[in-house]
């Protein structure tokens, strides 16, 4: 009797030392897991002034404030516009922007920018919606909807080409009578047109509409969301959203 206990008393110390090492190894896993960012997936066209790939920008700038490190790690992957609502829809991503209203995503409760739609054309007399129905316009491939027919007819007649600045090639040449993009795109294009050759072409004003930034349509988009309008209203309080938007000479959209 007097062995057994004597083999007990020696063992409590071993079974101290062990469940204070499990204890220990729980802790230890406890705080690597609460200090685990949440891995953002930002998925994004090229957008001079808000997406460029050297990582500057706007919209760069804005995430990267709204997510910030050691909560947050944002992850920017870019891809052709199509392919990017896709790979949101698919839930490949976890949010890009901007976009119109839509109930395909999770979107910020306030829009991010007030867009317009410009015509870019060489002789703007007889601009009406019957010249654009019945001449050739162009467009940036993958915005056929987002940005040609959202300011025009289904009737006009569009082709897709590579960029703002083949768009103008193009018609420079005759090959088209027009094209529409957005005032984002266009006004960096048109102000180096001014530059190298002085005022060759006409901008005109087509349309206008909201733009929000676009989540997901599953439970983490509904998170990211949340956290997105809290980010937002404080940064808007606190005067560091306006900042922003006057260092990239942006309009700051008021509250709907």
């Amino acid at each position: 009797m007097k062995q057994i206990v004597l083999v007990f008393l020696l063992l409590i110390p071993t079974y101290a030392l062990a469940k204070e090492a499990a204890n220990a190894a729980l802790l230890s896993r406890n705080v690597s897991a609460q200090a685990q960012p949440t891995v953002v997936k930002w998925g994004t066209d090229v957008w001079p002034n808000y997406t460029n790939r050297d990582g500057t920008g706007f919209y760069h700038e804005l995430l990267f404030a709204i997510y910030s490190e050691p909560q947050y790690s944002l992850r920017v992957e870019y891809f052709p516009w199509q392919r990017t609502l896709k790979n949101l829809a698919t839930g490949e991503i976890d949010l890009t922007g901007s976009l119109p209203k839509s109930a395909s995503f999770y979107q910020s409760k306030w829009p991010v920018i007030n867009e317009d739609i410009n015509v870019v054309l060489l002789n703007d007399d007889a601009l009406n919606s019957d010249y654009l129905s019945s001449n050739v316009g162009a467009y940036r491939a993958g915005y056929e909807d987002d940005v040609f027919y959202a300011a025009l007819p289904k009737s006009a007649k569009g082709v897709p080409v590579e960029s703002a600045e083949q768009a103008l090639a193009l018609l420079k040449k005759g090959k088209v009578d027009y094209f529409v993009d957005l005032r984002s795109i266009i006004t960096p294009l048109m102000d180096k047109e001014q530059t190298d050759q002085g005022s060759l072409v006409k901008v005109r004003t087509i349309g206008r509409y909201k733009l929000y930034w676009s989540f997901v349509y599953n439970e983490q988009g509904q998170r990211l969301k949340r956290h997105f309008d809290d980010q937002i209203e404080i940064l808007r309080n606190n005067g560091v959203l306006q900042s922003m938007y006057e260092k990239y000479n942006l309009e700051l959209p008021v509250k709907e």
